[in-house]
């Protein structure tokens, strides 16, 4: 395939790309504050929380373990931590994934010799395309209790919460934010910040070269952590790549 038929191949999967699609979710919030303070604000349905970090494809290594790479990891002024993940396929989005994500993000948070009373408190948050419980609710919220106190919660500071994408209630501000998320069209978003965020990025033609290159470091970062992980399990050597 020549340069000009893989740019219209690229131009082409741009212009395709919704924030339910981990790339563009990925491009759309990286570094972006404003727009990560929607995200958490409108999720939460709360408007106290003040973003100070997004970063997207945040990687987590684990030298004795698997090692995660999240998608959009955010801070706020308080230091609380928001871990989003959105996931196509419900077979991504599975409880026990959460809990694996949470407690990556977990060994990010306290320093070596600090008290764990420090632990801020840390959201481990999947935007699901489907309705990942089928119970129809806007969002599921879990977090550990205490049975034999009422189900009083435990107080740990962690939560998961399951985002329904089906959920199309444009009444409510989710339902509008679950729209903006399956709309391809940056003139069908209704938040205007998300709205100005995704017209950006799918516009002129910088913005296009931009999200291009934002494709292939990916496809590049994959390469690199499949390679890594063949040289950990013995299915190849460094000399067998360089070969390659």
């Amino acid at each position: 395939m020549d340069k000009a038929e893989l740019r219209k191949r690229e131009l082409k999967n741009i212009e395709e790309f919704r924030m339910m699609d981990d790339t563009f979710f990925a491009a759309v919030f990286d570094s972006r504050i404003e727009e990560t303070q929607v995200l958490i604000r409108t999720i939460l349905n709360r408007d106290d929380i003040t973003v100070i970090k997004s970063e997207a494809q945040k990687d987590i290594p684990n030298s004795s373990g698997h090692s995660v790479r999240l998608d959009v990891l955010a801070r706020d002024e308080k230091g609380n931590v928001y871990n989003f993940e959105v996931q196509r396929s419900n077979a991504g989005a599975t409880p026990k994934r959460a809990r694996y994500y949470g407690a990556s993000v977990d060994t990010t948070l306290l320093e070596k010799g600090e008290d764990y009373k420090n632990l801020h408190e840390r959201y481990t948050i999947f935007i699901t395309e489907k309705d990942y419980f089928g119970k129809m609710k806007p969002v599921y919220h879990a977090q550990n209790t205490i049975k034999e106190l009422d189900n009083a919660p435990l107080g740990d500071g962690s939560y998961i919460l399951y985002v329904n994408g089906e959920y199309r209630n444009t009444e409510t501000p989710l339902g509008r934010l679950m729209h903006d998320f399956s709309c391809k069209k940056a003139s069908d978003i209704i938040n205007p910040v998300l709205r100005e965020r995704v017209g950006y990025l799918k516009g002129e033609e910088g913005e296009h070269e931009s999200m291009c290159k934002l494709m292939d470091d990916l496809i590049r970062d994959d390469r690199l952590d499949i390679a890594k992980r063949l040289i950990a399990s013995g299915e190849i050597s460094l000399e067998g790549i360089s070969k390659g």
